[in-house]
């Protein structure tokens, strides 16, 4: 397997300060047959003369988009262009770690649905590792996003489901694809060694409304799979988003045990009690 052409594709939008540190990540990867694909999504800044200068050392399939339709869109157009047996995705703003392709093509299998890995989560103050479950099973997922940002997957996969959903907010785009690969293919292999560095220092104070539009589109599409107690949490995740205070009561009836320390944690940091 580990001959198999892998597309590592980079979706970006006004980031030309940020794209040579992912792009780099990309050429630099120990997997040796690896192809490159930026799609750039409209950017009007200088994205055009930094892929001119990476073309000119490296081979990249460029495609330019001459007007923003959206991070769902993009990442779509990434896919039907790439030439690759696998898809890996990296966002422009975050990096992946030399041996991340290697390590995540070595632990595929077609009974996942697809690899993700544990991440570094890199703070204004301070760097944490992500640390998730060696199998993450449509249950888990159902009440929150376990996987992260991205994924190695089969292209034939994502195509069969659909690709993401550009109808809905950039916030729960991709948990609604693995949501929907996950139901498809069966649970999610997780390797377990941060293999992507995601930055998190410019993400700071963009949720709120963004995130409370995306929770709602998300929960409304995928309610019918759910049961009670997971609608019961993303219903507190929507709340959450809003800001909105919530009794303790609430927090024990809605959030599952295995969220309770984490939760509690933001709660206590937001002053969300009531």
């Amino acid at each position: 397997m580990s001959t198999l052409l892998v597309s590592g594709i980079i979706t970006t939008h006004n980031r030309a300060d940020l794209l040579p540190r992912a792009l780099d990540s990309v050429i630099n990867q120990t997997y040796p047959n690896m192809e490159v694909v930026v799609v750039d999504d409209g950017s009007v800044d200088e994205t055009p003369q930094v892929m001119q200068r990476y073309q000119k050392e490296h081979s990249i399939k460029y495609i330019r988009l001459e007007e923003s339709h959206g991070p769902g869109k993009a990442r779509n157009k990434g896919i039907e262009e790439a030439s690759g047996i696998f898809i890996a995705g990296l966002d422009d703003d975050d990096v992946w770690h030399e041996e991340r392709i290697s390590e995540m093509v070595e632990a595929y299998s077609d009974d996942y649905a697809f690899v993700t890995s544990d991440n570094e989560m890199v703070y204004p103050k301070k760097s944490v590792v992500w640390k998730k479950k060696n199998k993450i099973d449509l249950d888990t997922l159902l009440y929150t996003n376990q996987v992260g940002n991205q994924i190695l997957a089969k292209r034939d996969r994502l195509l069969e489901v659909g690709g993401f959903d550009a109808s809905l907010i950039a916030a729960v785009e991709d948990y609604d694809l693995w949501i929907r690969l996950c139901k498809a293919f069966g649970p999610i292999r997780n390797v377990q060694k941060p293999l992507q560095t995601i930055y998190m220092d410019h993400e700071e104070g963009r949720v709120t409304d963004k995130a409370f539009k995306g929770f709602l589109q998300f929960y409304n599409k995928h309610k019918p799979l759910m049961n009670t107690k997971q609608r019961a949490y993303q219903l507190y995740k929507i709340r959450r988003a809003q800001g909105k205070s919530v009794t303790l009561k609430e927090f024990l009836f809605r959030v599952p045990p295995f969220r309770m320390a984490k939760e509690l944690k933001h709660m206590i940091i937001n002053r969300l009690w009531k």
